[in-house]
């Protein structure tokens, strides 16, 4: 029996892809024609990528950000079916760097060591950019997008700053007071 809602397994969405890869539409588009692959859609006539293509994309946006084009990146596939023995799909992919997928070994032995810091970079670019959004906000804030209470905490601060009595001003009058008071105890 067909499912209607069912979802193909092993898929990725257009939208989760360009969410993990930080790119807008335009540039996933923009892969996808150079990459020459055309998105699927399932049965809700939502478009889907399978992961080998998803891979092809990844890839190319890692050569992008290594190089700054598009030019010069190479489109193999990882690995294919053939008999069940995974071979690979070029012979220039056959090196030993690139089988990470078809040797029976640990899967974190291939893995550079850049992976953490690249890792790293990434989070601290979340953490900072709460921060950066807020000093562009406050920065184009005027007084009068501040809340009441924000409003009189900076009135108040003015007052202190500005004290509409100056020290010598407050001196001359406590000074006349005290006078005035001496006077009249002496007179």
């Amino acid at each position: 029996m067909n499912n209607q809602n069912s979802i193909p397994y092993n898929i990725v969405r257009p939208d989760d892809l360009m969410a993990e890869l930080d790119i807008k539409k335009s540039t996933y588009y923009g892969d996808l024609e150079y990459l020459d692959i055309k998105a699927s859609k399932d049965e809700s006539r939502k478009s889907y990528l399978t992961f080998e293509q998803a891979e092809k994309v990844r890839a190319l946006r890692s050569h992008v950000n290594q190089t700054g084009k598009r030019e010069g990146f190479e489109c193999t596939a990882l690995a294919v079916s053939n008999n069940n023995d995974l071979a690979t799909n070029s012979e220039a992919n056959n090196t030993e760097e690139n089988n990470i997928y078809v040797e029976k070994e640990e899967p974190t032995a291939k893995i550079g060591s850049d992976i953490l810091r690249e890792a790293e970079e990434l989070a601290a670019r979340g953490m900072a950019m709460n921060d950066l959004i807020k000093i562009q906000l406050a920065s184009q804030m005027s007084f009068e997008d501040l809340s009441p209470d924000l409003q009189e905490k900076v009135n108040i601060a003015r007052e202190v700053a500005n004290p509409k009595w100056t020290p010598a001003e407050l001196a001359d009058k406590i000074l006349a007071q005290h006078r005035s008071q001496k006077a009249q105890a002496q007179g």
